[in-house]
Order: C-alpha cells, then structure tokens, then sequence
C-alpha cells in the first residue's frame, strides 16, 4: 500500500476486449489539469477522464498506455463526477482502467497526484499533511473542476462520488464524513507492529497549527477499496449519511480485513453493500500489470494462483459503475 512504485502505473495496461468496449456507450477521453495545492501552495496534477464521441485511441505517456483519446472533445451534456484518490505512494495512474471504465459508462472521473504522498515525493507520509491534507486536496479538485476548469460545464454538480484505494479510501470516507481518532494508532501499533501503517510506531507528525477536517457535503456516495479502518470506531463513521460500497481482498496481508474494511463495513451506521474477493491480497485493486511490469516488481503484480486480476477489475469496474449510477441517480 505505502510504495506503490512508479513502474506499476506507468506500465499498466487497460486490457478489454472489443466484445466489452463495444458493450458501452461513450469511448474515454483523457485530460491533465493543473491547481494549487491548499496544503503545500504549489502546483498539484490531476487526470481527467471523461466521456467522447471522439474516435477510439491509445494514449502513450512514456510506456504508460490508456485507453481513452487524449485531449478529445467532451461529450454533449452533464454527468456525474467521480473523484478518486490513490493510494500512499501512488499516482495519478494507479487505477486507470477504473477511471476509464467509468469514463465509458458516462461518468467525469478526476484523479489526484496527492503532493507529498506519490511515487515522487513521500515527504508528508505519517504527517497531518497526509492524514488530512489528501481531503482538503480532494475538495480543492472539486471546487476546480466545478469552478473554472474547462469541465466545468460537463459536470451535473449535483451528482458527485468519491473513490479510493487504501489510505484513497480513507480519504474517501473522511470526504463523506467520518472522523478518525489517531489515537487509536499507537495501541494497533503496540500490537501489530511490523504493520505498514506503524512505519513511526503510530506517532503522527503534525503541523502548526494543526490541520483540521472538513468533510465536504457534496459528495454523495463513496466506493472503498481496502480501506485504512484502524482510526475508525463507530463514533467515529457516524456522521456517515452517505451511501458506502466496501470492497476487500480476503487475503490482504497489508491491511488485514478483520482490522480495516470488516472493520468499516461493520462499524458504518447505515448498512454497506461489501465484496470480497476470494483470495486476493492488497495489491489486486492496482491496474492490471504487462509482462514488462510483472519482470520489475513481481510483488506488486502476483496475485494468488486462483486470482485473476484481469477478471477481477472487470467485475471491479462493472460494479462500481452500477454503485455509482444508482446513487448518483
């Protein structure tokens, strides 16, 4: 989860066969924006993905490959806005056969590179730059994107999700609503300590003044991978109105399950829909890997013998889409 390495999502391949792509009715476009980060002041990056007409093609940047058409003309009318946060260590890429699913299914899908905590920079990571700055991020995305960007008249602004993968998703439910309590970190710690979230024995560096959340209200509903739910108790998520879909890996060795997305799943106080995939571990929520990918960092892309990513995402994307048009209906 905490070092998503850069060649996973810049090696990745979108794998659909034409008999799926036919099956939906927008192709993908593929837009970069640029805002200022509220935490840092500097420059923060964002992909856009969002419904076209435009003829079908493959994006290349570097050996990354996506497909949707970069730059192409959005489509007619307004649509839903997703925004989707990564995990520690990620980028703006780390899901993109997600975003553009759901780009395809009509969906405006915004992804972050959360300054301080991506492939380049982890110089915020056990910090409340972190721990809260990657909301208030989210939220000046959103007020970007509903304000002055070019997309800006393609969104139904009434219509807004989030997802997230690992502390994304986190960051996800923080959006909706809920209110972590670090001091849950050092107990979990004393009693996990080898656990990736304990990298400072469950201390958190904070600033001066500390940073303070703001749950953002026009955010209507919130798709969960793997979630960080250690900071959280039922207090804790119950300023959660929003409808939450959980997903989780059976075999997580990263983010056991019975400690973050059971956890979560069942301390919601409104009822969650909640997946399991049979087997997998953390890393089966990242894109798809290439043979080239699966030779550099063989850990982040083995899954199970019984898993299969490729068929995992299909299901994946399929019924994030379904999550997401239903309660942004």
């Amino acid at each position: 989860m905490f070092k998503l390495l850069c060649h996973l999502f810049l090696t990745s391949v979108v794998m659909f066969s034409s008999a799926h792509a036919s099956d939906l009715p927008f192709r993908a476009g593929v837009g970069m924006v640029e805002l200022i980060d509220p935490v840092t002041q500097q420059t923060m990056k964002a992909a856009v993905f969002y419904p076209t007409v435009d003829a079908a093609s493959v994006t290349r940047l570097g050996p990354l490959e996506i497909l949707a058409t970069r730059d192409a003309a959005v489509s007619s009318g307004r649509f839903p806005l997703v925004l989707l946060s990564h995990g520690n260590g990620g980028s703006m890429f780390s899901h993109h056969d997600m975003a553009v699913s759901l780009a395809r299914h009509g969906f405006v899908v915004a992804a972050v590179e959360h300054p301080g905590d991506n492939f380049k920079d982890e110089s915020g990571q056990g910090s409340d730059r972190v721990w809260i700055g990657r909301q208030q991020q989210l939220t000046a995305l959103l007020d970007f994107l509903a304000g002055k960007s070019v997309f800006a008249t393609a969104i139904d602004h009434g219509k807004i999700g989030v997802m997230g993968f690992s502390a994304g998703a986190y960051t996800a439910l923080v959006m909706v609503g809920a209110q972590p309590n670090f001091e849950l970190l050092q107990p979990y710690c004393k009693r996990v300590p080898k656990n990736v979230l304990c990298v400072a024995q469950g201390q958190v560096r904070w600033s001066t003044p500390a940073m303070k959340l703001q749950p953002d209200p026009r955010v209507r509903a919130a798709f969960v991978m793997s979630p960080v739910g250690v900071l959280f108790e039922k207090e804790n998520l119950a300023s959660i109105k929003a409808p939450v879909y959980v997903y989780a890996a059976s075999a997580d060795s990263v983010l056991p399950i019975q400690d973050h997305a059971l956890a979560v799943k069942n301390n919601l106080r409104l009822p969650a829909q909640y997946t399991e995939i049979p087997g997998a571990d953390h890393h089966v929520f990242l894109s798809p890997c290439s043979e080239q990918m699966k030779n550099i960092t063989p850990r982040l892309c083995a899954d199970p013998p019984a898993v299969d990513r490729q068929a995992v995402h299909q299901q994946l994307n399929a019924n994030a889409a379904v999550f997401f048009r239903a309660e942004l209906r």
